[in-house]
């Protein structure tokens, strides 16, 4: 779980100003803080996260099915673009 952690923090914020830059998504996930990071894309995940913890009252067994469902379709969406490209 922790290196799944660690990848949606490392990867999500660059993704988001990749969409923000296409317009897909608001243009606040394009600036980069001071650390040379995407900052408001790594608050949003971190309120996300903050928000499914609250839902799902810290129950480990409870996210594991959505975290799978996640993850496979993201697999799934990856693959079929590269097939596609």
């Amino acid at each position: 779980m922790l290196l799944a952690a660690n990848t949606s923090y490392a990867d999500f914020p660059r993704l988001a100003s990749l969409l923000a830059r296409d317009s897909f998504l608001p243009r606040q996930l394009l600036l980069l803080g001071d650390r040379l990071v995407y900052s408001n894309g790594i608050i949003l995940l971190s309120v996300l996260a903050a928000i499914l913890t609250i839902i799902f009252q810290g129950e480990v067994n409870a996210i594991i099915p959505l975290y799978a469902v996640g993850v496979f379709t993201f697999f799934t969406l990856s693959q079929a673009g590269m097939v596609r490209h």
